[in-house]
């Protein structure tokens, strides 16, 4: 008997989704070949993530995140000067970053 019959993995155990004809304590071999996931499928997976996140930035256990967006974004020209400014002295970089901050 070669069947293909859709099942759904839940707390560690494969369910089959239709009655299977075997033996009770058979033992067979799976193939599993996993369903694509479908936009429709995506789409609830968000919406409950939207919901989870929602009820925890409700309850005051997440805080939602900040728009940090509002300054402007690095010109190509400040960058080049920034990256120029690094001095690269053979030390490891932890190192440097620590002598730059100065004392705290």
């Amino acid at each position: 008997m070669l069947n293909a019959i859709p099942a759904i993995y839940e707390n560690g155990v494969l369910r089959p989704l239709a009655p299977v004809e075997l033996d009770e304590h058979q033992t067979v071999w799976l193939k599993v070949l996993p369903q694509p996931v479908t936009e429709p499928q995506q789409d609830q997976a968000k919406t409950k993530l939207q919901s989870a996140l929602q009820r925890l930035y409700e309850s005051g256990l997440l805080i939602p995140p900040t728009n940090t967006s509002e300054a402007p974004p690095m010109s190509e020209a400040d960058f080049v000067a920034l990256v120029q400014s690094i001095k690269v002295t053979g030390k490891p970089l932890s190192e440097t970053i620590i002598e730059d901050r100065g004392e705290w």
